[in-house]
């Protein structure tokens, strides 16, 4: 283990212990109330959407905008030696082409996945555009600005680039594998106990190793991004997760005052992580606006999503397991390989060892190796969701060892406490949630045997796995304000990006101020409304409800020094509630909003709130938790796989929005089965190109792929979170791949350890 490795593990048990002494999180009462928490209601930006009344980023067209499309290396590694532009210049409508050579100065900036630059957006340090060196194929190398989006396409195939190549490293392999600093901030190395021991000493072990490939987002939305400037002030709408973020990257990177640059991404049109931070596209669609001196768009085609943008990781999983005669684990052994690049991110496949049995020794180790491709990405449950393909897999191998069912295997193996830090969680509800799977799946009727169910050239099969994902509050910060009519409009840098996250908040808002959900104006994906660090992992429910409820407190506070002459006079915050469209006291006495603006004579109020310092999830272990349950049917003849039912159950706290949880999990499962089954990015390890960059060769499901999806979930509330929810949007896709390949095993007696399964694995 290298000095950094070694570092984040002693902090991280030094922080273990102290937190021994950090309060508990302060109990929610909405948390156990009825109301519009919990409720079944449609999205509400819905209608606009399917009526098209959305403006994603693209649909921007200011005044005197010239479109950019970006020029990709054709080269892995090595230096540019020449650009010849001349005829991309004479072609129609081009307005200049941007290269290494005259492109403005951008300052580097650190990447967000490192633990350099934690707080901006940007991808990468690499100083694209700003040097004459390659780093992988497909990097943009020019930049070609024209009158039209057809133009701009024509003239940027005219743009010859001329290179010096140099020896690239492609593959995965065990050469020049190290253990990084952190695993997306799960220590790399863990040993607790003695899991050699333990293995020797198992009455059942299995040993395997377990693959899955380099994979893409894919997003319904392409990368896109407008910019524009008015003198020294820079107007951005982007494709991102994170706009503040972006905000405060582009500030660095161009020399300006963070107060310069506004940043807009109310909408996205699906983002999965990819884009949680800014590839190098957008400083680039900046710098051109900039040369250009007029408003420049540039938007990815799906081949250049591939080129230009990040992937999961591939990673390579081995894996020993031990368990006594009764089933219970005696080791798990869990070495882990993926890649990343000069900007170290790891994508931590050994999470789910980590933190999923209880196991008296678990030695797990993260290794990467740095190859010469764009840096991989944030994809939806990042770590946990390859790790889990391997894991499951093996627990599924194990109970076949052992002659015990595999849910019987897993509930024999629930901790009670966090294996590797000991810590208590927040709640587990897993038990919970593999009982409610397992009833709706009719798993008890399963029959044991592999290979023993068959429908004529079909053969059927079950399978299941476990899912855990960890949860995690960030920091949230929101602009709320009450108007003289009652009506409420919170405004924050967030966005929606299709998992519905304005509807979630709108109802948690209304039950919280005590107002109907129509008087309740949730806007979002303003970088100057207030700093808020919410790009991802399924942190903007009980974040930003946090930031609500502390503004729900300062308004309170605000309204009762406006309370002279009124019921209220003198009242203590927490003397009043707020219900029935205002403040009023436990015995009834109070007045409406309206009321208490109208007799201050103010027409509205404002107040901020800021989300607390989650102590109780340093303190405690907090995840959240799942179980996939579903049938295959496997064509003897062809090797062809086709999911036919499928039941997922989730202990994900209390359900602010079941409507929209159902359809994340949904999402998540056809992600899921898309990963089990087809999606692979194909990279020619000689030359680093990508041979499948589009949709009609890299696979994802579509409507016949895809079974009826049950979706159950325990809905037990989190004593110690806001509104006693927890993030749920990266659950639904983590155990799928296992599961589906533990019911293809059940189907044919033949098991698959390298992702997607495909026809010709199988015969």
């Amino acid at each position: 283990m290298n000095i950094a490795a070694r570092g984040f593990s002693l902090a991280t048990r030094a922080l273990g212990k102290v937190s021994k002494l950090l309060p508990d999180g302060r109990h929610d009462p909405l948390s156990v109330q009825t109301g519009d928490i919990g409720r079944h209601v449609e999205r509400l930006d819905g209608p606009a959407k399917v009526s098209g009344g959305i403006r994603y980023t693209a649909d921007h067209l200011p005044v005197r905008l010239a479109y950019a499309v970006a020029v990709p290396s054709t080269i892995a590694k090595g230096r540019i030696t020449a650009v010849d532009s001349s005829r991309a210049l004479a072609a129609p409508g081009v307005v200049l082409v941007m290269t290494h050579e005259n492109a403005p100065p951008m300052k580097p900036t650190g990447a967000y996945a490192t633990l350099k630059g934690v707080v901006a957006a940007a991808a990468m340090t690499l100083p694209i555009m700003n040097t004459d060196r390659v780093f992988w194929h497909g990097q943009p190398v020019a930049v070609v600005v024209a009158e039209t989006q057809e133009q701009a396409e024509h003239a940027a195939r005219l743009v010859e680039v001329r290179y010096e190549v140099e020896p690239a490293t492609l593959a995965m392999t065990d050469e020049g594998a190290y253990t990084p600093a952190h695993s997306v901030l799960e220590e790399s190395k863990t040993v607790v106990g003695d899991a050699r021991a333990g293995l020797a000493a198992a009455a059942a072990s299995v040993r395997g190793v377990y693959t899955t490939p380099l994979e893409y987002h894919n997003a319904l939305e392409p990368h896109a991004t407008v910019a524009m400037w008015d003198g020294d002030d820079l107007t951005v709408h982007d494709t991102s997760q994170y706009p503040y973020g972006v905000k405060e990257m582009l500030a660095k990177k161009f020399g300006l005052p963070p107060d310069r640059v506004h940043v807009l991404a109310p909408y996205i049109g699906g983002g999965f992580g990819g884009k949680t931070t800014a590839w190098p596209h957008v400083a680039l669609t900046v710098a051109a606006a900039k040369l250009a001196g007029r408003p420049v768009k540039l938007v990815l085609s799906r081949a250049h999503t591939f080129h230009m943008t990040g992937g999961r990781a591939p990673t390579r999983s081995r894996i020993a397991l031990g368990a006594d005669a009764d089933g219970r684990l005696t080791a798990i052994v869990h070495d882990a390989l993926s890649t990343c690049t000069i900007d170290e991110f790891a994508e931590a496949a050994i999470a789910p060892s980590r933190h999923l049995y209880a196991c008296p020794s678990i030695a797990a180790h993260q290794r990467v190796v740095r190859v010469d491709r764009i840096q991989n990405a944030f994809f939806r449950g990042p770590g946990v969701t390859p790790g889990s393909f391997a894991l499951e897999s093996a627990m599924d191998e194990l109970a076949y060892q052992l002659g015990m069912d595999p849910l019987e295997l897993r509930l024999r193996n629930e901790p009670g406490r966090d294996p590797i830090s000991g810590h208590r969680f927040t709640s587990r509800h897993l038990r919970e949630a593999y009982t409610l799977g397992a009833e709706a799946f009719r798993w008890s009727e399963r029959a044991p045997a592999p290979r023993s169910t068959r429908d004529g050239h079909w053969l059927i099969g079950q399978g299941m796995a476990a899912a855990l994902n960890p949860d995690a509050m960030l920091i949230a910060a929101v602009r709320l304000q009450l108007s003289a009519d009652g009506t409420i409009t919170i405004h924050s840098s967030t966005n929606e990006l299709g998992a519905g996250t304005s509807t979630a908040q709108t109802q948690a808002a209304a039950q919280r101020l005590g107002v109907p959900m129509h008087k309740i104006r949730f806007l979002q994906g303003d970088s100057d409304v207030a700093k808020t660090r919410i790009p991802g992992a399924s942190a903007a429910t009980t974040t930003l409800a946090s930031a609500i409820w502390n503004a729900r407190d300062r308004l309170v506070r605000e309204l009762l020094t406006l309370a002279e002459g009124s019921p209220l006079a003198g009242r203590r915050a927490e003397d009043v509630e707020t219900r029935d469209e205002g403040l009023f006291t436990r015995d009834g006495r109070g007045e409406t909003y309206r009321r208490i603006l109208e007799r201050a004579g103010r027409d509205h109020v404002e107040v901020t709130g800021r989300s607390a310092v989650p102590y109780q999830t340093i303190k405690r272990g907090t995840s959240t938790y799942g179980a996939h349950f579903a049938e295959v049917r496997v064509d003897e003849d062809t090797g062809e796989v086709r999911v036919s039912r499928w039941v997922g159950a989730f202990d994900g706290g209390r359900i602010v929005s079941p409507k929209q949880a159902t359809s994340q999990m949904r999402g998540g499962i056809i992600q899921g089965i898309g990963m089990a089954l087809m999606e692979e990015t194909l990279l020619e390890e000689r030359s680093g190109r990508i041979v499948n960059a589009s949709l009609a060769e890299y696979h994802i499901p579509t409507h016949t792929d895809v079974p009826d999806i049950e979706v159950r979930f325990v809905n037990l509330p989190d004593p110690q979170t806001p509104l006693g929810a927890k993030g749920i949007g990266e659950l639904g896709i983590v155990g799928v791949a296992a599961a589906v390949a533990n019911a293809v095993y059940h189907a044919t007696g033949t098991r698959i350890r390298a992702l997607p399964i495909t026809p010709d694995k199988l015969l």
